[in-house]
């Protein structure tokens, strides 16, 4: 691949389009990187059971072709495999999602056991984590801060919630906005979280900056 080439596909890769967006790029809705890392880019409109309606809907592209028309895209270089993201075209920035995948597809769950038997932590890698919003989005903008994250604590039911340097003082913090990722789709966005998360219900961590090392905060909050 060029090394102008920042997406983590072969410029001639298939990619799903839907047909809408040809002539409405501005109709951008979500984009999907299913498990073995094909894109799917829609203006909202979704598969249904009619397989001729659908190939009326959606068109198949190469992916340096969808880049061209939607540039956007590129922020979404480093998107994990199985993970997805809204268009917020206010903001020009992307929100991620950690897709809901059917449990009744006998593929599905072969892939969803195999990742849970991969996975090397405490809970399972589709266990809901709750993040704070800068986590949660990618802007296009170039001067866009680095997403980083500062504060990490796992709850005494095993809910982990990791919060980014756009909050002040986390650790005082009565009221951080959240929203969910998958636990494993966090870990591949924020690898430098992984070291901790075999820590025991209860434990909380912070640093100072985003190259500093890990620190447990203890009861008395030092």
């Amino acid at each position: 691949m060029s090394e102008d080439w920042s997406m983590g596909q072969e410029p001639h890769a298939a990619v799903l389009v839907a047909r809408g967006l040809i002539e409405h790029p501005e109709k951008l809705d979500h984009v999907l990187l299913d498990d073995e890392e094909g894109w799917f880019v829609s203006d909202g409109t979704e598969f249904g059971d009619d397989p001729e309606l659908d190939q009326d809907q959606f068109a198949t592209m190469c992916l340096h072709d969808v880049v061209e028309l939607l540039p956007q895209l590129t922020a979404l270089a480093k998107l994990p495999a199985g993970m997805g993201a809204d268009w917020d075209a206010d903001s020009a920035s992307w929100v991620l999602i950690s897709p809901i995948v059917p449990s009744d597809d006998e593929e599905t769950r072969a892939y969803r056991d195999a990742r849970a038997a991969a996975w090397p932590h405490a809970g399972s890698p589709a266990d809901e984590a709750n993040l704070s919003l800068g986590l949660m989005e990618i802007s296009t903008a170039a001067d866009a801060p680095a997403r980083r994250v500062r504060y990490a604590s796992r709850d005494e039911d095993g809910t982990w919630m990791f919060v980014g340097f756009d909050v002040p003082d986390p650790d005082e913090e009565t009221d951080v906005e959240v929203d969910t990722l998958e636990l494993g789709h966090v870990a591949q966005l924020y690898p430098d979280v992984a070291e901790l998360l075999d820590a025991e219900p209860g434990e909380v961590f912070f640093r100072e900056a985003p190259d500093a090392e890990w620190l447990q905060m203890i009861d008395d909050g030092e």
